[in-house]
């Protein structure tokens, strides 16, 4: 009994699937992946349910959402300090030093012949061969 709840659910899904699968609208676009994300959901739920699986081994994805669910304010505080203080600050100073780099360097001839060698050699190496030099200059940290 299990077993054929989880095989019907399967192939319930899998002939929804293949009916909508064959339009060529908008809506089946998206349908199709909602529907097969939702099928994988609720397998792996019943699954963890029907066998006893140990939620050590494969969390229920109700557990893993409650968990979620229950740490969103660490979450929420560790996104904020992390991408909005640290990320989008050092981006922003980054493309201000950028702009404030380039408008020097074109209004400057002495930059330019100076500059844009070194500019021109950066550019046509890899970011694989620049990378280890740039830690080894301004470190790791």
């Amino acid at each position: 009994m299990r077993v054929s709840a989880l095989l019907a659910l399967w192939l319930g899904a899998w002939f929804v699937n293949a009916q909508i699968a064959g339009g060529r609208g908008r809506l089946s676009r998206w349908l199709v992946p909602a529907i097969f994300g939702l099928a994988v959901l609720a397998l792996w739920e019943l699954a963890v349910r029907v066998f006893g699986i140990s939620p050590v081994i494969l969390p229920a994805p109700s557990a893993i959402a409650a968990r979620i669910a229950a740490s969103l304010p660490v979450l929420w505080a560790d996104f904020v300090q992390t991408a909005l203080k640290g990320a989008l600050s050092g981006y922003l100073l980054g493309c201000g030093a950028a702009v404030l780099t380039a408008i020097l360097i074109d209004r400057s001839p002495f930059l330019q012949r100076g500059l844009l060698p070194v500019g021109n050699f950066v550019a046509a190496l890899p970011i694989v061969g620049i990378a280890p030099i740039m830690v080894m200059w301004f470190g790791f940290d």
